[in-house]
């Protein structure tokens, strides 16, 4: 039996629910540091969690759903880390934009591999209300920082997709990079493209 002796088959109260939901989170996120995406299963994680596999399936309908719900964990951490940096910050000039774009993507390859898988797998197999409510939770974070950009919401926007942009295109040639043996050329080059592009942006 796959779900240990001191722990129930089904959680009951919302806070037993919330656990088990972030358990199964944790779990995908563990075996998706050592298993390809592709190769990654619901049996798998559910092994991890050590919870039956129908047990996922009363929290997330697809693999592509749970992902998704750890996306929208690792960005909304993200953008609400962001969100207190500019705060505390005020950035007045593109270089201290920068500088507080960069202060808060240390760490973030998880956020940067699960975007990557956004744009090719994760909204072909969820449920069309899940897709929206993912959408809506990002637009109502991300207004927070255009508010909070010394830009007008145009120019902060431009710069929000050059920054995604960035952040997919520099992830995949570090882990191309990384199958050749080859030492990553994330840090500094990102480093350097943003700086470019924020001046650029800001200028336009």
């Amino acid at each position: 039996m796959l779900v240990p002796a001191n722990r129930p088959a089904r959680a009951r109260s919302t806070e037993e629910k919330n656990q088990r939901r972030d358990d199964i989170l944790r779990a995908a996120e563990r075996l998706w540091t050592t298993t390809p995406y592709a190769d990654l299963s619901m049996n798998q994680v559910a092994r991890e969690a050590q919870l039956a596999k129908g047990t996922l399936y009363l929290y997330f309908d697809t693999k592509e759903e749970l992902f998704l719900a750890l996306l929208s964990e690792h960005l909304g951490a993200w953008l609400h880390d962001l969100t207190a940096q500019l705060d505390e910050r005020q950035p007045q000039t593109p270089d201290d934009v920068t500088d507080v774009l960069l202060a808060t993507s240390q760490g973030l390859e998880p956020l940067r591999r699960l975007l990557v898988l956004l744009g090719t797998v994760l909204e072909r197999n969820v449920r069309p209300e899940v897709v929206t409510s993912f959408k809506q939770e990002v637009q109502a974070l991300t207004e927070g920082v255009v508010e909070r950009l010394p830009f007008s919401p145009e120019i902060t926007l431009r710069l929000l997709h050059h920054l995604h942009a960035l952040s997919i295109g520099w992830q995949q040639l570090t882990e191309d990079a990384a199958r050749s043996g080859q030492a990553s050329p994330f840090e500094e080059e990102f480093r350097v493209a943003l700086r470019a592009v924020v001046r650029a942006v800001a200028q336009a």
